[in-house]
């Protein structure tokens, strides 16, 4: 069950609020939970998760599709106070085979898949609110696709290095080779290779766990900035 301040920060985030009746209201309040994620845990796996929605309290949430070779692409990364929508997808055969996982520690709060549901079938206007959501994924979804056909690596490397800098707000950025790789849509080896490239040319630092940009100038040259 959920505290009241935990309760009152999950209906101030999510839009459709005013249309969710009074006994569903109890029922999610009931059901609904706090979690802790550690750095790099797995929220869900490949779909197989009685999760409904997750509300990102602290931290952040990285959301990837996975193929069925286990390669993964990184949708969107959710921080603090956005929500995460994982059921009702209008797509189930593709939104489903998804992984969550915490890039850092994080905390959330669970809404679970069949108390969301209920909120989906109660109103029309709680199933657009979702559903919008969704599709706009898509959108940045095929903006994404536009920029891996037509940027080559060095290109899609740089624009994630500046991405992750201007969302951590710092040089210094805590993410691994691998994060890096499942965003670009490449691989670990492909990304390892550059960065050493570019470390040697004194644009970067290499280190466990973090990238220490030197020359912010030189990395927006290479993304076309």
């Amino acid at each position: 069950m959920l505290s009241e301040k935990d309760f009152t920060a999950l209906k101030d985030h999510l839009p459709f609020w005013e249309y969710v009746p009074e006994n569903l209201a109890e029922r999610v309040r009931t059901h609904s939970y706090v979690r802790e994620f550690i750095a790099g845990e797995k929220i869900t796996d490949a779909g197989n998760s009685n999760i409904g929605m997750v509300l990102v309290v602290t931290g952040r949430i990285r959301v990837s599709l996975v193929s069925s070779t286990a390669r993964e692409v990184t949708i969107s990364v959710a921080r603090r106070d956005e929500v995460i929508y994982i059921g009702g997808n209008p797509t189930p055969n593709v939104l489903n085979n998804y992984e969550l996982e915490s890039e850092v520690d994080s905390r959330g709060i669970i809404v679970q898949m069949v108390d969301f549901m209920a909120l989906l079938q109660s109103d029309m206007h709680i199933e657009n609110a979702v559903l919008r959501n969704v599709l706009g994924q898509f959108n940045r979804i095929l903006f994404d696709m536009q920029n891996f056909l037509f940027q080559d690596l060095d290109n899609r490397l740089a624009a994630q290095l500046l991405f992750e800098y201007r969302q951590q707000g710092s040089t210094s950025i805590a993410t691994t080779h691998q994060r890096i790789a499942n965003s670009i849509a490449s691989s670990r080896e492909v990304v390892s290779r550059t960065l050493k490239l570019w470390e040697r040319r004194g644009l970067l630092t290499l280190s466990r766990g973090k990238i220490i940009l030197h020359s912010l100038a030189a990395i927006k040259e290479i993304a076309g900035e």
